[in-house]
């Protein structure tokens, strides 16, 4: 089946979606915002702690719906006796609930500002290598 992944996730917020079984994370990350944007409430993703670059056919992650989705714009203004800057920033606060461990099958093309595909298979426990 084919997944949007979500790349770079730390293994101690992976450890916690296994252990809790729901999790709230918030993605800052271009590549995984650009992923993230493409998602609705409901769809299936592929989680994993390989960059983007490092997954490969036999990469293992978490399989995890999406229960809420929530898209929101950050302003950030500093301001000195010579400058005044302005920043917008973009983040992604998603909460999933596990849904398995999977492994992947084959890569889809990284194209920057499309968000990145895998064709992923559930695995059991004990088949998670």
């Amino acid at each position: 089946m084919q997944y949007i992944a979500l790349t770079g996730i730390s293994s101690q917020v992976l450890k916690e979606l296994q252990e809790n079984r729901i999790r709230t994370i918030e993605i800052h990350s271009p590549h995984n915002f650009l992923s993230v944007y493409n998602t609705e409430v409901g769809d299936l993703i592929f989680l994993t702690k390989s960059s983007y670059s490092d997954i490969k056919a036999g990469t293992i992650g978490v399989m995890a719906k999406i229960k809420e989705r929530h898209v929101s714009m950050h302003r950030l203004v500093s301001r000195s006796e010579e400058m005044f800057e302005e920043c917008e920033t973009f983040a992604a606060r998603l909460q999933l609930q596990m849904q398995g461990i999977a492994r992947v099958r084959k890569v889809g093309d990284f194209v920057m500002g499309s968000p990145f595909f895998v064709d992923a298979d559930s695995v059991t426990y004990l088949e998670a290598k």
